[in-house]
């Protein structure tokens, strides 16, 4: 996975070294201040952040394949076939594992010939591999195609104190919220990594929300050294 760096200061975050597996800069002007879409009014409240609404113009056409229904695909009808009558949360286990076993890692350079490139499930499907974005996309349709309720499913870019960034689906089921992260690992609430995963940025069918611990000061009344010292942050 490649890696891509934020201007932490300029959403408020108090310093913290904003990265993402995703491949390519994102300007602060890609990630501006704005209001989610119809419907979900707000973004999950993951660990005690504030979901603040974004604009990701960055992320355009990487979120509209991603929300490519994939529910007619054969190949995910045969993988979700195993689960349709069982609970959420055997569900979400199974999903969990079999796309981490069934979908190789490859990367995008391999695969597309682009730095950063969010197939979607279809595509990854038919290829039978993909990174780290593409498997957390199959394990949203294929949960969407179970019956999960879309706006309960997230796409969240994240950091991991001992890995790294992640790209990770982020599920609300109840009154809690899920992470299907990369490892295959099973399913765990997001409270029981309290310490070692930093939510940074949500994408959610009707919105995208930067997830801060303190309120959003305009990018224009920080300093031209505070900007400088964030973007070193963000390089190391």
């Amino acid at each position: 996975m490649r890696r891509l760096s934020l201007s932490a200061i300029a959403f408020g975050l108090g310093g913290l070294a904003l990265g993402s597996p995703t491949g390519a800069m994102v300007s602060p002007g890609s990630l501006t201040p704005g209001v989610p879409r119809s419907g979900l009014t707000a973004g999950p409240a993951l660990l005690g952040t504030l979901a603040v609404p974004i604009r990701a113009d960055r992320f355009t056409d990487s979120l509209r394949r991603a929300h490519q229904d994939a529910s007619g695909s054969p190949l995910l009808q045969r993988l979700i076939a195993p689960v349709r009558t069982l609970s959420r949360a055997r569900q979400l286990a199974y999903v969990q594992g079999a796309v981490s076993s069934s979908i190789r890692w490859a990367s995008d350079a391999t695969q597309w010939g682009q730095h950063d490139y969010w197939a979607s499930a279809g595509e990854t499907l038919a290829r039978g591999s993909g990174d780290m974005e593409d498997r957390a996309i199959v394990k949203m349709q294929a949960l969407r195609a179970l019956g999960f309720d879309a706006n309960g499913l997230f796409l969240t870019l994240a950091r991991d104190r001992v890995g790294g960034p992640e790209t990770v689906l982020t599920v609300r089921l109840g009154e809690h919220y899920y992470i299907l992260d990369d490892t295959g690992g099973t399913p765990f609430p997001v409270e029981q990594r309290h310490y070692e995963f930093q939510p940074i940025i949500s994408f959610g069918w009707n919105g995208a929300w930067l997830h801060t611990r303190a309120p959003l000061p305009k990018p224009a009344t920080m300093s031209a050294a505070a900007t400088a010292s964030a973007q070193a942050q963000a390089r190391r």
